[in-house]
């Protein structure tokens, strides 16, 4: 019973951090709001602290409110799962892991995902989410992910990450583009282009590596266009001139006959690939897994990996440098 209480004590204050309004909050956990009230008055006993700062006219978390709804937001995603896993029991699967993945891993890696068997876990399924790099490190501080293949992550000393390979930028141009014709590309051989480039939010890091290295070597792109999806590139280069700055995988996809692919031969600006995982998070199964996924990358991804050629005439040996 204490457990369950709890439990609601955490779901309350939770609504309450997020709505900032007893009305609104009561309503979404199903309490009145005098019920409300005491949930958090209990709440702030047990923790032995002032969650919430309150007067006539405004409400604020303090920054034991802050600390106590990181936690109560894993303690409640840790009982969502718990109840999963025991359907999922029930349902034949002895255990499930949620695998997220970012939608421009190399496909490569997502083979690897799908083809690790534990031995200890005969019956392990994974069921995977693909969602950008940022949402999926969130979903694993608040657990709703075991795992996840994450291009080009923010350093976190919450999670423990396992660094699998870099790969090269490409840029996609069209196929009668004088640049074409080259086994790779530098930045500056795009100086006077239209750029086609992702979202600063997809990457932020790279993207800003990539506007630091053209002022670096002294230019401004003639003009930015920027998209959140690699097929709006195809629609755009067809449009009007120009190249686009796309991960290897997605720069792959675009590869054909009328658009081609070629490595962008700068040393610093490459995307790092890793397997991250909580690192407060002790599930054997969970360790099993990141064992066997880093051992068989390393056999699978040889260096070559990562200048892979397009084309039995356009290999490249470009290098990527830790940044």
């Amino acid at each position: 019973m204490q457990s369950k209480l709890k439990m609601r004590h955490f779901e309350a204050v939770i609504a309450l951090a997020e709505e900032m309004h007893y009305g609104r909050a009561a309503k979404r956990v199903g309490l009145t709001q005098s019920g409300l009230s005491r949930c958090i008055q209990s709440a702030e006993r047990e923790a032995k602290s002032t969650l919430f700062e309150r007067d006539r006219t405004s409400m604020e978390l303090t920054d034991a409110g802050r600390s106590y709804v990181e936690h109560a937001r894993i303690a409640v995603a840790f009982g969502e799962r718990a109840m999963r896993a025991a359907k999922a029991t029930r349902d034949g699967a002895e255990i499930v892991l949620q695998v997220g993945k970012a939608p421009d891993v190399d496909p490569i890696l997502v083979e690897i995902l799908y083809s690790i068997h534990l031995p200890l876990y005969p019956h392990l399924e994974i069921n995977v989410h693909s969602e950008p790099s940022s949402d999926l490190a969130h979903d694993l501080l608040t657990a709703d992910l075991d795992l996840a293949l994450i291009t080009d992550p923010d350093r976190n000393s919450k999670l423990t990450m396992n660094k699998l390979v870099e790969t090269p930028l490409h840029i996609v141009l069209p196929r009668e583009h004088p640049l074409s014709s080259k086994a790779s590309v530098k930045l500056t051989d795009l100086r006077n282009e239209r750029w086609i480039i992702f979202q600063k939010r997809l990457h932020p890091l790279l993207y800003d590596r990539i506007i630091k290295r053209t002022h670096d070597e002294g230019f401004e792109p003639r003009r930015l266009d920027h998209i959140l999806f690699p097929d709006e590139a195809e629609h755009m280069l067809t449009a009007a001139p120009g190249v686009a700055f796309l991960t290897m995988a997605n720069a792959m996809k675009l590869s054909g006959s009328r658009l081609v692919a070629r490595p962008l031969d700068e040393a610093t600006l490459c995307i790092d690939e890793w397997l991250v995982a909580r690192s407060d998070d002790t599930s054997k199964v969970v360790s099993e897994f990141v064992r066997a996924f880093v051992t068989k990358s390393k056999t699978v991804l040889q260096p070559p990996q990562m200048s892979l050629p397009i084309g039995a005439k356009e290999a490249a040996s470009t290098q990527c440098v830790s940044s």
